[in-house]
């Protein structure tokens, strides 16, 4: 009998135990983030000035978005490129106006979308994909 009643309250006693010994997690409490996808007709692109440290831009017209940037289809924004800029360039080639081409950028999650176009372009682009010129089906 005093063996069951160690046991029973051995077993209470463990969770508040294993609850007490839960390692802190390493995650702030900021805003979640998420990728906006841009994609669209690339125009007026300069580069990123390595020697002046000059933040460069593109522009794109919004054709179509993922869910988080619908609401900016139809819109010409202008992003800032800057050093952590990813340039993916379509066969090496430079990127011209009228390419077909991919903005990404970060920004919080839950962005209003009357605010959504300024906010997101107070950001640096976070890469650019040049697709070059689509081609017509014959």
């Amino acid at each position: 009998m005093k063996k069951a009643l160690l046991l029973v309250i051995a077993a209470l006693a463990l969770p508040s135990v294993a609850l007490a010994a839960k390692p802190a997690t390493a995650g702030g409490k900021g805003a979640p983030k998420v990728t906006y996808v841009l994609k669209g007709k690339l125009s007026a692109y300069t580069a990123y000035n390595a020697s002046t440290s000059t933040n460069g831009s593109i522009t794109i017209t919004v054709s179509s978005a993922n869910y988080h940037g619908k609401a900016l289809k139809g819109q010409t924004l202008t992003f800032a490129v800057d050093a952590k800029t990813a340039v993916v360039l379509n066969n090496g080639a430079a990127i011209a106006d009228n390419d077909n081409g991919i903005v990404k950028i970060r920004a919080a999650k839950k962005i209003a979308s009357a605010a959504l176009a300024t906010t997101l372009q107070a950001s640096s682009a976070k890469q650019i994909v040049d697709m070059g010129v689509k081609k017509p089906k014959h």
